[in-house]
C-alpha cells in the first residue's frame, strides 16, 4: 500500500511540473530565430519567414513575395516599386503631398488603396524607425472585408530604399492578432537590402 501511495505521489509530482512546463512553453511567444528562414527576392532584398508559412501566388498580383499558413491564419507579402516612379505617377495625379516625406506619401497613397476593399474600424498612429537603416514607418489596422465575417488585423510597414519603395503587409484574423504580432514585427524588421 506505501509503495502505491509513493507511486501515486510521485505521479502527482510529475504531472503538476509537466503542467508548469506546458504553460511556460505556451505562454512563451517570443519567435525564435531558429524558426525562420531568410528568403532572397530578385537579388533586391531579403526578409526572415517563419517556417510555418508556405510560398504562395493567389494573395496579390502586384506583390513580390507572397506567404500564407492556412492553418495558422497568417498572411505576408510584400509589394514594391521604384520610387521615381512612384513620386512621378502621384505628382501627376496631384496626389502627392509636398509636405511629406516619399515614405510618408507611399503609405497614404497604399492606405487609400487598402481603403477601396476594406471598412477600416481602427488604426494606430505611423510609428516612424529605421530598419537596417532604411526610413519605415509601422502602422496597425483593424477592418472588415465584404464576405468575411471575422474581423482582419493587418500590421503594415512601409520601407524607403533607395531606388524603391515597399509595403510589408501582414495579416491574420483579430482574434490571433496577440498570436501573431510578435512574429510579424519580427518579419518586419528583419527586411533588409541586398547590396
Amino acid at each position: 500500500m506505501r509503495t502505491r501511495l509513493t507511486f501515486l505521489f510521485v505521479l502527482l509530482i510529475l504531472s503538476c511540473t509537466s503542467c508548469k512546463n506546458f504553460k511556460a512553453e505556451k505562454n512563451d511567444s517570443e519567435p525564435k530565430i531558429q524558426d525562420f528562414n531568410t528568403v532572397a527576392i530578385n537579388n533586391e532584398y531579403q526578409i526572415k519567414i517563419p517556417r510555418f508559412m508556405k510560398g504562395t501566388t493567389g494573395l496579390n498580383e502586384e506583390a513580390s513575395l507572397q506567404y500564407q499558413s492556412l492553418l495558422k491564419e497568417a498572411y505576408l507579402l510584400v509589394i514594391d516599386e521604384p520610387k521615381s516612379r512612384f513620386e512621378e505617377v502621384y505628382r501627376d495625379l496631384e496626389q502627392y503631398d509636398e509636405q511629406l516625406s516619399v515614405i510618408q506619401n507611399y503609405r497614404d497613397a497604399r492606405l487609400k488603396i487598402l481603403s477601396r476593399t476594406t471598412e477600416i474600424n481602427s488604426k494606430s498612429k505611423p510609428q516612424s524607425f529605421k530598419i537596417n537603416g532604411l526610413s519605415a514607418e509601422f502602422m496597425e489596422i483593424d477592418a472588415n472585408i465584404s464576405g468575411v465575417s471575422s474581423e482582419i488585423s493587418y500590421f503594415l510597414t512601409f520601407v524607403e530604399g533607395s531606388n524603391r519603395v515597399y509595403m510589408i503587409m501582414a495579416w491574420t484574423l483579430k482574434d490571433k492578432k496577440t498570436e501573431h504580432k510578435k512574429t510579424f514585427k519580427t518579419i518586419a524588421e528583419s527586411f533588409e537590402l541586398i547590396d
